[in-house]
């Protein structure tokens, strides 16, 4: 099963790089997940119909799973329990 990570920021967020390269280096553990970076104002359809307010916001598989950039570690155990529950998901 395929894994996507996608932040969803705005054009001027402050967190947008910072974000993304914190992101990257937590990937460096999750092989099987892929990333993007999804510009909220160019995608307001998949940002409303997933139900994403605030920038940044980090969805996976189509779910939130946190407003605003955790730190690393805390990151990490965000997606090893989503990689988890989505690789149970039938």
């Amino acid at each position: 099963m395929p894994f996507m990570l996608e932040l969803f920021t705005h054009p001027g967020c402050m967190s947008r790089q910072d974000g993304s390269q914190l992101i990257l280096d937590a990937l460096n553990d999750f092989p099987q997940v892929s990333f993007r970076e999804v510009n909220m104002v160019a995608n307001c359809k998949r940002t409303s119909s997933l139900g994403v307010k605030m920038s940044p916001t980090l969805v996976f598989n189509d779910k939130i799973i946190t407003v605003g950039i955790p730190r690393t570690e805390e990151l990490k155990a965000l997606l090893q329990k989503a990689v988890k529950e989505s690789t149970h998901v039938s």
